[in-house]
This record gives C-alpha cells, sequence and structure tokens, in this order.
C-alpha cells in the first residue's frame, strides 16, 4: 500500500521541522521554507526516512505555491495531507506597526494558508483529504505589541472552520492546533518563556493527520502546556 503525501510548510525549523519529522513515519513529504540553507538541511535529515520533495517557497507568493504543489505531484503523487505552519511574527505597539510589517504577517499566516488549500484542494477532496491548520493560543486572545499576529491567527481559526463546513460533505477533514509557548526562534523574539517543545504540538498534529475521527473536523485543538 503507498504512503499518504504530506505537504508540510515552514519546515526548515522549529514546529515545522519537528511536523516534518513526526509526519515522516507516515508520509511522504512535500516541505517548503523560505531560508534554503534551512531547507537543505531539513531535506538531508528526512530523506533518510521517507521520501522528500524540498521546495524552497514563501507561502505568500502564489507562484511559489504553486510550483511546491506542482513539484509534490510531480515527485511523489497527489496531496493527502497538508499542514499550514509556515508563520511571520511583528512585535511592535500599534503606534509603530508598519503597514509593510502589518501586510507581511497577514500575507503568510492567512494568505499563505488560502493559498496552499486552494492549491491542495483537487487532491485532498479526492477520497477525503485531511488538513491541520497551526494557529496559536494568539488566536484566542488579545496580546499588546502582538496585534497583526493576533489577527491573523484570530482570521486563520475562521478559515479552519469555514473550510471545514464547506469540504464536510466531500470528506475532507479541516482542523487547527493552537499552541501556546513552543520553544522557537520565532517565540524568543516575542519576549515570551516557552512552556512546551515542537515535538508536543507534532504529536497532535500527527494524531490530527492519521488517527482523529471525522467528528473532529472544524476542532480547534488548545495545546498550552
Amino acid at each position: 500500500m503507498s504512503r499518504p503525501v504530506a505537504v508540510v510548510t515552514g519546515a526548515g525549523r522549529g514546529i515545522g521541522l519537528a511536523i516534518a519529522r513526526e509526519v515522516a513515519t507516515d508520509a511522504d513529504l512535500a516541505i517548503c521554507a523560505r531560508t534554503q540553507r534551512e531547507l537543505d538541511a531539513a531535506a538531508r535529515e528526512l530523506s533518510a526516512r521517507t521520501r522528500v520533495c524540498a521546495v524552497r517557497a514563501d507561502v505568500a507568493s502564489a507562484a511559489d505555491v504553486q510550483e511546491l504543489f506542482t513539484r509534490c505531484r510531480r515527485e511523489l503523487g497527489p496531496v493527502r495531507w497538508l499542514v499550514n505552519n509556515a508563520g511571520a511574527l511583528e512585535v511592535a505597539a500599534l503606534a509603530d506597526l508598519r503597514e509593510s510589517e502589518f501586510d507581511r504577517v497577514i500575507a503568510t499566516n492567512l494568505k499563505g494558508p488560502y493559498l496552499c488549500m486552494q492549491a491542495a484542494l483537487p487532491d485532498l477532496a479526492v477520497g477525503g483529504g485531511r488538513v491541520v491548520n497551526i494557529g496559536s493560543v494568539s488566536g484566542t486572545l488579545g496580546t499588546p505589541r502582538l496585534s497583526a499576529y493576533n489577527a491573523s491567527k484570530w482570521g486563520l481559526n475562521g478559515l479552519t472552520k469555514s473550510w471545514a463546513e464547506e469540504l464536510r460533505d466531500r470528506g475532507v477533514l479541516v482542523a487547527a492546533v493552537l499552541p501556546g509557548s513552543v520553544d522557537t526562534d520565532m517565540l524568543r523574539h516575542s519576549g515570551f518563556s516557552p512552556d512546551m517543545q515542537p515535538e508536543d504540538v507534532a504529536r497532535v498534529v500527527r494524531f490530527l493527520l492519521r488517527d482523529a475521527p471525522f467528528a473532529m473536523t472544524g476542532a480547534l485543538v488548545d495545546v498550552f502546556g
């Protein structure tokens, strides 16, 4: 029996790399990251465990996303699982937050999952695929100096709920994982202290992709440490 094909975005480090490591047990992997050095290192490691297609891509770019999925299908096959993990963070008071910074966070954290979901949909909707969006506790509260990030993660919750309902009759499970403070490079720039490791989040993602009942579609799963 052939292994499913999983796309994991932002897989060069942190939570994304931990997810890719966890999912490699069950699936072939298409991974992307913006930093070539990190992407190459991740691909070398993961290739020892499964087939890997590694594509340098910015999920905020429609052209990059299209290239990612084109190469994935050509090298590995149709997409069964999608993990929208790539993220961006800006720490700034409202008065100091530049328009370009706000746009970058929204484009990566909200537009990126939309572009990836559209690109994956022709495959996911055949036989019932699974999608896990990596949200945040910041999608359930307000945090000073993180307004763009908070807004993007609240929005991702809305996309998750909407897609789950729209695709329910086609058998596509869509859920989100909402971590608290995870020990990553991104968190170090936020000023918060870590409560858990990336591997804690990765294990929850693997459960949603592989074992979760379809009754969990639309779920926002808290992982707060």
